[in-house]
């Protein structure tokens, strides 16, 4: 998995760098050999040649160590990097999926508001059936709404049989208290 790989990258770091650490003493130590057999020596050039050679060997393992710290360390940093923009990616996925979100119910909150608008704000005056052959007429003289001077209307000329709902709720509701 992800988290696995991460983490042995991670523990393959954490090696070289502690192998590095550890070349410390033991240069110091070869130092202190090298130093030792140079001054108890009689041929003291023939161990300066070798003690040029061990030197030149150390330096080149050292720098190789150095090579492999750098190396890990860049992956690291690498996959990291990539990890960076995986999840950048995601997060602008998530952002356009919720504007998207946002634009839909905008748009839906917009329509609705559209539909609120169109239905009318006065009640309808509601006939019973019977009253389906009514003649409609208009009487210009019927005020509407007392806030405004007066307009045309159209008004229900009534026939015998056919009484509205309103006067159909109001003959019920004085039944009912004259029976009370």
């Amino acid at each position: 998995t992800f988290e696995e790989t991460s983490l042995e990258r991670s523990r393959s770091f954490v090696t070289a760098l502690q192998e590095l650490k550890n070349l410390r003493p033991q240069l110091h130590s070869a130092a202190e050999y090298c130093e030792k057999s140079y001054l108890n020596s009689d041929q003291k050039q023939m161990v300066l040649e070798n003690l040029k050679d061990y030197t030149v060997r150390a330096l080149v393992n050292a720098i190789d160590h150095f090579g492999t710290v750098a190396f890990k360390l860049c992956d690291i940093l690498e996959q990291q990097s990539v990890d960076a923009s995986a999840v950048d990616l995601k997060i602008s996925h998530l952002n356009q999926q919720l504007l998207t979100c946002q634009t839909y119910t905008d748009k839906e909150g917009l329509r609705q508001q559209q539909l609120l608008a169109i239905i009318p704000r006065h009640h309808k005056h509601y006939v019973l059936p019977n009253s389906v052959n009514k003649k409609v007429q208009f009487n210009p003289n019927v005020q509407t709404d007392p806030r405004h001077p007066v307009q045309g209307r159209l008004t229900q000329i009534s026939q015998p049989g056919g009484k509205t709902l309103s006067w159909h709720l109001a003959t019920e509701t004085k039944s009912t208290f004259r029976s009370s």
